[in-house]
């Protein structure tokens, strides 16, 4: 940073930073930010220039500076091609002040490639009508693949009567590398004549050079309650026992707008020998709130039990161990959950981002921009005329930056919705640092009438307990 003083004001240099999209996302754009903080006084342009090509990039949005104390921030935002943008081609923003000049380089950044573990079971008895295929692949990057389900000739299932995929999980080893984990269940009828032949689950992934396919087969062996007669040496011909558990978070919308919510001992049983499925405390006492699950003997498939914690519980950390009990294991299987703390809260601040006043596309994006605030749990919907909307928007993984964290919640909508001069568009946003003033959410509203003569309209509400935004 460099700051200059005079006679009549001080002038301070920018630092600027590249912001680039979570996720490889959908179309054929990819949104690249520049952000330049710290600066005075607050007169600044944007450039935007693909290295080696000497023409400037003009379709780009530049939005008005905020000020905060006696320093300035902006923003601006450019779409280029992704097919350019998976070439690897490099773009960069140059930032023009009073102070001098600073740039920002945008490059797609290398990935970890990493074919995943897979681990196939079936749970089938005699006595029971379903049959449940289980294709678990584990520790895989990136996150782009698609799992089938497929017979003899590459026949893909189609005769299934469920079919359940969960969302990637996500963990980092020991090296830092993110690395996903998901399963992909079937439920057939078992006088299915598909099950009479070998099925085989086909990951299919994304590899350094190209798809990257991976497949394990399975002949499905039947379970007999008692050995058949065939057999003399007792054998019921079933698999060894497995049970798989699954801990899902409560949502942001229940723990912030509505205070309380749902965590999920979910379980994956492939044999039937389940006893129980319960909760309990850190020091090992019984939740009597949390319901056990039980009555799973000689039931096979997927079984939750529900713990409802409080807003206060969250907010503290408190640690709760989910207890899975199999009576053909020497101990349960312990499970803890637990939201980890740290540092001190803070509010956010929320600005509405205007879209380009003269854009050429048939859509526009308003962006919702979540600045500064801790921790990173947050929780941004949007309204129409203070009603739910069902316009397509979504919200940014919130990004760490000197021990706050920052998000943008963007809205898609027409450019004939837009111009609308009766309808008012608002974003919404609940984050813990409100509870204790007082203040059930920020919101910050524009419209097509108001943009044109005043540029924003930034509104801090209660917003009544009627309003539900949408997730």
């Amino acid at each position: 940073m460099v700051t200059v003083t005079t006679a009549t004001a001080t002038v301070t240099a920018p630092t600027v930073f590249p912001l680039m999209q979570c996720g490889s996302g959908t179309g054929g754009t990819v949104t690249l930010g520049c952000l330049a903080t710290g600066f005075a006084p607050s007169a600044l342009t944007y450039g935007w220039s693909e290295k080696g090509v000497g023409l400037p990039l003009t379709d780009f949005i530049q939005y008005p500076p905020i000020q905060k104390n006696n320093l300035y921030q902006g923003v601006s935002q450019i779409q280029v091609s992704r097919a350019d943008w998976d070439a690897k081609k490099e773009f960069t923003c140059t930032v023009t002040h009073q102070a001098g000049t600073a740039q920002s380089d945008f490059k797609k950044p290398e990935v970890e490639y990493r074919d995943p573990t897979l681990k196939v079971l079936a749970s089938i008895s005699s006595g029971d009508s379903e049959t449940y295929l289980s294709c678990w692949a584990s520790d895989f990057s990136p996150a782009e693949y698609e799992i089938k389900w497929l017979t003899i000739n590459n026949q893909e299932i189609t005769t299934k009567i469920h079919e359940m995929k969960t969302l990637p999980l996500e963990r980092k080893d020991e090296n830092g590398t993110l690395l996903y984990s998901v399963a992909h269940i079937l439920t057939m009828n078992s006088s299915d004549p598909t099950l009479n032949i070998p099925v085989t689950c086909l990951f299919e992934g994304k590899g350094e050079k190209g798809p990257s396919n991976k497949n394990k087969t399975i002949t499905i062996t039947k379970c007999y309650d008692d050995p058949p007669p065939t057999q003399s040496c007792g054998s019921t011909g079933c698999p060894e026992a497995d049970a798989d558990v699954n801990i899902l978070n409560p949502s942001m919308e229940d723990m912030l707008l509505h205070h309380k919510g749902t965590v999920t001992c979910s379980v994956k049983i492939n044999k039937p020998s389940l006893d129980k499925i319960s909760w309990q405390s850190e020091t090992g006492n019984p939740i009597l709130d949390a319901i056990p699950t039980t009555n799973l003997k000689g039931r096979t498939g997927v079984f939750n039990a529900d713990l409802t914690i409080t807003y206060e519980e969250w907010v503290k950390g408190t640690k709760f161990v989910c207890n899975v009990e199999h009576e053909e294991w020497m101990e349960p299987v312990k499970t803890p959950y637990q939201r980890v703390n740290g540092g001190t809260t803070q509010r956010p601040s929320v600005f509405m981002l205007p879209p380009l006043e003269h854009t050429k596309k048939e859509t526009v994006t308003l962006t919702c921009l979540v600045k500064d605030f801790y921790p990173k749990y947050v929780f941004v919907a949007w309204l129409v005329d203070d009603q739910e909307t069902g316009l397509q928007y979504n919200t940014t993984s919130p990004i760490e930056n000197q021990g706050s964290y920052s998000a943008y919640g963007q809205l898609t909508l027409s450019l004939e919705q837009w111009n609308d001069n009766d309808t008012v568009f608002s974003c919404v946003v609940y984050h813990e640092s409100m509870v204790k003033t007082g203040t059930k959410a920020i919101v910050r509203s524009i419209g097509h009438r108001t943009f044109e003569r005043t540029n924003l309209v930034n509104l801090n509400m209660n917003i009544p307990d009627t309003c539900n935004p949408r997730n």
